[in-house]
């Protein structure tokens, strides 16, 4: 850690914009000194991440300057008395310590924005400890998508739920919310908090005797009428109710339900039951008209991550339910790297939703059908690269590889369609967008004859139905399960029961030589290899970087499978080129330090190459040059990244804005503190982020349309209304969950929620919760731990001053003396107006 004092000595200063910093900045140039009447006042402009601006003063610069008593500061302007001689005037800044800096940094870069909790604990073990821990996601124990069984016994394994509220009926529902089955035991409903203790009211509830029987009834839907007792799975007892489901529940037409019991509205009871999940759909266990009290008895167990999780793995997973689980994962997850990186490859890998919703209703016409099947291989995408970064030595050829395999992306860039044999034309979208998009960067080192002919490397990778332990298996043929009672037509695919996946079909495939990455006369020829342009320097200038994909024999069933060769050695090949290297490093470098890096126009061997060119190719040789194993693996690049200037530096904080994603989710994760009860100060149930994600900028999660992705530059995401959704978004999370504006269109309701008043009483000794300076400080420490203390004086005069005025903005209000209810409004409100602040949208 090292804490520097810079200086500036000025009578007169010239306005200057602060640029983008690659380094740290030269100390501040003072902007105007000034003389009128009985004051003097100094300007000067802002110094990243100041701690303290001091004026000092002379008579004579040979005598050396002391601190001037005579005036005070207030932002970036000194004003003193006039009354003294002339002087000199220094402008003297003391920065942020370099830890306190990189604390700010790495939360903001490594992380979706810092918590209470981390600032805390990242300044407590070091900003570099966060890094090796981020660094090895396999170390930390996540556990958000885990269920948690309560106890297995006869026949699986059981969850134990239980919930006390208030009474709203007489009336008991079960059901699931799709096509799916569960089971469920010893149901009970007593009087009074404590569960199980006094007499059950519900009839037949442990399902011992006979079923529906005298108790029990079936809507008049008949969605349930295939539920039964099960003798082979139970909880207790020898039976158990194996619920049966071919479509949604809602109320009394559509569920399970027993009526007329001994419970009068009103009254405190608690529910309780063991039940075994569904793996694609979500249980509910109620009691009617829940809208008619404030605390209604309503269990919905499979809402939680671990459900979600759950239906998601089983194809049972909308796109909603997708989008909710990735935003709750940035917002709670501890691997935040892990997230923030995931994110990347989604976006830099990027696939589309409705155009795999548009090919799968080639098969079936079923809604939901077609948003199940596309969500599944959105999620199972999203698996493997989780699943890739944790492995230390993940390549990016491990990554274009799970990539080119990826059913969503075989189906988004039409290789599903692409056909190479005959007089067939090969589809060119993924060749050009490999080469532009994926790993070379755009005009960087191809030409239309490589996407020409690369395409046909690619033909023949599509994709069918097949056995589920064949999802990893190129070859497998359809599977030939077919659904129950399919009597007609068996064998077509929607009468048959499997899971998407790539296969490759040799029957399509292009088996012809192909030359790629070569020089060609007019005539077509090939003269020779391309060679890599010397702006590389050592080890890759003038190296031939050309491909020849040999004649594949067509041998075998449907022409044999060695064809699907051609693709792999593509993606190797593409993989560890010097562009490939170049262009993945700049967008790494634009993600963690800031926008401006740039692909193909660095020249390595100029000696006065900037900071930014000498990044990328430090990330290059890190690629190119392991220490041990094989190339371009990520972790090695990171670790340059991290361990760099740029990024240590100015050059690496607050220098980006925040995508609507990155600003959702640290505007929870920054109210976001753990109580003693196992919940937060702030929370999300990620299905709530979907909509202002859209309003911020039309950020629509797995759905883009454009394959380059959503930018990662600022410029794109600020205009007059995208800032406007963002203020709207900050405005309603800080709402009271009573208040009447919070939904703000957010269905079915608005789960974004912060309790900001509870923070400071957690984080804040007693003394400290009424004094408006106090809580000002708190809240601007956790909201802005990266801009220096000095820099945060206005930010702090006008929260105090807010927290002293009444709701009108006019009436003077002292903060210290407000009823409980008004100093929550008060409290929300304040930090609703920093949340809005410029500075908060950057990272």
């Amino acid at each position: 850690m090292h804490t520097r004092i810079l200086v500036r000595l000025s009578c007169l200063g010239i306005l200057a914009q602060l640029p983008l910093l690659a380094s740290d900045p030269s100390p501040p140039g003072i902007l105007s000194l000034t003389s009128s009447n009985a004051q003097k006042t100094v300007k000067w402009t802002p110094y990243p991440a100041a701690q303290q601006y001091g004026i000092l003063g002379a008579s004579n610069v040979a005598n050396g300057f002391t601190p001037d008593p005579s005036g005070a500061i207030n932002g970036y302007t000194w004003t003193g008395t006039n009354a003294a001689a002339a002087n000199f005037y220094r402008l003297r800044v003391t920065p942020m310590s370099s830890n306190a800096l990189l604390t700010a940094s790495v939360l903001n870069r490594l992380a979706y924005g810092p918590t209470p909790d981390e600032l805390e604990r990242v300044a407590a073990i070091g900003p570099q400890a966060f890094i090796d821990e981020q660094l090895a996601p396999e170390n930390l124990n996540e556990t958000m998508d885990t269920t948690v069984y309560t106890v297995s016994t006869n026949g699986g394994n059981w969850i134990y739920v239980t919930d006390t509220g208030i009474a709203s009926s007489n009336m008991l529902f079960i059901y699931l919310d799709g096509a799916g089955e569960a089971y469920i035991d010893d149901i009970k409903l007593v009087a009074g908090s404590v569960p199980e203790a006094g007499l059950n009211l519900i009839q037949n509830g442990d399902f011992e005797s006979d079923f529906p029987g005298a108790f029990w009834t079936f809507g008049t839907n008949d969605n349930l009428i295939g539920s039964s007792l099960s003798s082979n799975i139970f909880h207790s007892g020898s039976a158990s109710l194996h619920i049966v489901s071919t479509a949604a529940g809602t109320t009394t037409s559509s569920a399970i339900y027993q009526g007329n019991l001994a419970l009068a509205n009103g009254v405190i009871c608690t529910l309780s039951y063991w039940y075994q999940p569904s793996p694609t759909r979500g249980l509910t266990v109620r009691l009617a008209n829940p809208n008619n009290v404030s605390n209604p008895v309503v269990t919905t167990p499979d809402n939680n991550l671990a459900g979600l999780f759950r239906r998601l793995g089983n194809a049972g997973g909308s796109l909603s339910d997708l989008r909710a689980w990735h935003c709750f994962h940035a917002v709670h997850a501890k691997r935040q790297l892990l997230e923030v990186l995931d994110q990347f490859l989604e976006n830099h890998f990027v696939t589309e939703y409705e155009k795999s919703v548009s090919y799968f209703n080639n098969f079936y016409q079923d809604g939901t059908t077609l948003g199940r099947l596309s969500t599944e291989i959105e999620f199972r995408e999203n698996q493997h690269w989780r699943n890739a970064l944790l492995d230390p030595n993940v390549t990016f050829y491990d990554l274009l590889r799970i990539s080119a395999q990826s059913p969503a992306m075989i189906i988004y860039l039409d290789t599903v369609i692409s056909r190479g044999d005959g007089a067939n034309i090969a589809n060119e979208n993924y060749a050009r967008e490999l080469m532009e998009l994926f790993t070379m960067g755009v005009d960087n080192g191809y030409d239309q004859t490589d996407v020409t002919t690369l395409s046909r490397a690619w033909t023949g990778w599509r994709l069918d139905l097949v056995d589920p332990p064949n999802i990893n298996n190129p070859f497998a043929l359809r599977t030939t399960n077919e659904l129950n009672a399919v009597t007609n037509n068996a064998t077509a695919i929607t009468n048959l029961v499997g899971v998407w996946a790539f296969t490759y079909q040799p029957r399509y495939h292009n088996n012809t030589q192909k030359q790629i990455f070569y020089v060609r006369n007019a005539s077509g020829v090939v003269i020779g290899p391309k060679t890599v342009p010397a702006r590389f320097g050592p080890p890759w200038a003038g190296q031939p970087y050309g491909l020849t994909l040999p004649v594949r024999i067509s041998t075998g069933v449907n022409g044999g499978t060695n064809g699907i060769q051609d693709g792999y050695d593509v993606i190797t090949h593409l993989s560890t080129l010097p562009f490939t290297e170049e262009f993945i490093s700049v967008k790494l470098c634009r993600l963690l330090v800031h926008d401006n890096f740039a692909h193909g126009v660095y020249d390595y061997t100029d000696p006065n190459l900037s900071p930014e060119g000498q990044l990328v190719h430090q990330c290059m040789l890190a690629w190119e040059t392991p220490p041990a194993g094989p190339k371009g693996q990520l972790r090695l690049v990171l670790n340059t990244i991290f361990n760099s200037d740029l990024f240590r530096s100015h050059g690496g904080s607050l220098q980006k804005i925040k995508t609507p994603l990155e600003y959702g989710a640290s505007v929870i994760r920054a109210l976001s503190a753990a109580k003693s009860n196992g919940t937060f100060t702030a929370d999300t149930d990620g299905y709530s982020l979907i909509t202002p994600l859209s309003r911020m900028g039309s950020m629509l999660l797995f759905d883009r349309t454009a394959p380059d992705g959503y930018p990662e530059t600022g410029p794109p995401w600020i205009s007059a209304g995208t800032l406007a959704a963002r203020l709207r978004f900050v405005q309603t999370f800080c709402m009271a969950a009573t208040d009447p504006a919070k939904n703000d269109g957010i269905s079915p309701a608005n789960k974004n929620v912060s309790d900001p008043a509870g923070l400071i009483k957690l984080k804040l000794p007693s003394s400290s919760w009424n004094d408006a300076g106090a809580v000002a400080d708190y809240l601007i420490s956790i909201l802005f731990p990266g801009e220096g203390k000095a820099n945060l004086d206005l930010y702090r005069t006008l929260a105090v001053n807010f927290l002293n005025t009444a709701d009108n903005g006019l009436t003077a209000s002292s903060f210290s003396s407000l009823s409980s209810a008004a100093y929550d409004t008060r409290v929300r409100a304040v930090t609703a107006m920093l949340l809005a602040s410029p500075r908060f949208h950057e990272q």
